[in-house]
């Protein structure tokens, strides 16, 4: 049974993601029409954001640990962006868009990492079921911001965008002066003190793999419009595919801790890896538009295996730090973006749309080759009724 703080938790989260989510979607129309921004300008301040948001998440994650800090740095945070969404409200520049992105808005951008931390604590076996309610929030919030925006204006999105990190503000405070019972703390540092202890190195090793994932993955979401549109396909078309990647990714976050009991983390790993190689090698070859739009269902499982799954994998890793674990399943997803964002835009506009998938089969290939044969996280084996199969 749920209890009624990690509820709470997952409501904030929800919140969150809705808002997040919803200035992420107007944001770059905004600054084109209303600023008068150029491409160059908007994506610089979507890389200048990100990459300060991964910095702010790192330094958060590493300090709020400490059990007096979480709840004042989670409160501090969410009253970045509502001040940060109060300015936007009343700024007329592009400079001061690009400053408040680059500060007060990066630091709001940790609280998702902060509440999965929280989540950890309060109930580990949650946190997938979590992580898809966050997802949900993203599915709402892009239509949501929309509506606001083209039926009131950006002015009252951003007052709305505020108000929303007021609320949070306040429903993590309410949190922080009901701490948890003493017996879910010495159940939360028991679980710790019984984790093997791991190396730097394996860590690193861990989040190169799933980083490599991520990035495959960002560059479907990136470069899958480009190629639709190429083949024939229209704006209709584009956001069917997204809808579809998400109807499939939802239920199967939610269901990850399942999914990764029976099959187990390195074999999941690998057949995310070989179903990423399928779906680069059908973009490339398909040229009619519906069928290009089924293969989201594709995208939306690996997507689905690998959100569930990286955050399982960390928080294993590293069960005595739940903050850190959460910053460093933030940063993967985001760097993971820019990267390919850079990647996929440049390989777009020097060669071809095809090539990005191309190129992706590729690395997919070696990945999906190095999982199986080098074995970095363990041997592949699925788990059956409490056996497993494996090759001698």
């Amino acid at each position: 049974m749920i209890s009624p703080r990690v509820e709470i938790v997952a409501l904030c989260v929800m919140v969150n993601a809705c808002a997040s989510s919803a200035l992420a979607a107007v944001i770059p129309v905004f600054l084109t029409l209303n600023l008068h921004a150029n491409y160059f300008e908007t994506s610089l301040l979507v890389v200048v954001g990100t990459l300060a948001s991964s910095v702010a998440t790192y330094g958060v994650g590493r300090t709020s640990d400490a059990a007096r800090l979480r709840y004042p740095i989670a409160v501090g945070s969410a009253v970045c962006g509502l001040a940060g969404a109060l300015i936007l409200a009343f700024a007329t520049s592009y400079l001061g868009f690009l400053l408040v992105f680059a500060s007060l808005l990066a630091v709001a951008g940790s609280l998702f990492s902060q509440l999965m931390a929280l989540a950890i604590i309060h109930a580990r076996s949650s946190t997938a079921i979590i992580r898809a309610v966050a997802s949900g929030g993203w599915v709402i919030g892009p239509p949501l911001g929309g509506l606001i925006a083209s039926w009131q204006s950006p002015m009252a999105l951003f007052l709305t965008i505020a108000s929303i990190y007021a609320l949070l503000a306040l429903m993590i405070g309410a949190m922080a002066l009901r701490p948890p019972r003493p017996a879910a703390t010495a159940s939360a540092s028991k679980l710790a003190a019984k984790a093997p202890d791991k190396e730097p190195a394996s860590i690193f090793l861990v989040v190169s793999v799933l980083a490599s994932i991520h990035f495959l993955l960002s560059v479907c979401a990136l470069g899958i419009p480009w190629r639709i549109v190429q083949i024939g396909g229209s704006e209709y078309h584009v956001g069917l595919a997204f809808a579809i990647t998400a109807a499939v990714e939802i239920p199967l976050i939610a269901c990850s801790n399942i999914i990764v009991s029976r099959a187990g983390q390195a074999t999941m790993l690998a057949v995310s890896s070989a179903m990423l190689l399928g779906y680069f090698a059908a973009v490339c070859l398909i040229d009619s538009v519906p069928a290009m739009v089924s293969l989201s269902v594709i995208n939306g499982t690996v997507t689905g295996i690998m959100m569930g799954l990286s955050l399982i994998i960390l928080q294993e890793r590293l069960p005595d730090r739940p903050a850190r674990a959460s910053a460093i399943y933030s940063n993967t997803i985001r760097l993971s973006y820019v990267a390919a964002l850079l990647a996929a835009g440049g390989i777009a506009q020097q060669i071809s749309v095809v090539t990005i998938f191309q190129v992706a089969g590729a690395l997919a290939l070696c990945l999906t080759l190095g999982l199986i044969l080098w074995q970095p996280l363990g041997r592949p084996a699925l788990r059956l009724r409490g056996s497993s199969l494996k090759t001698s």
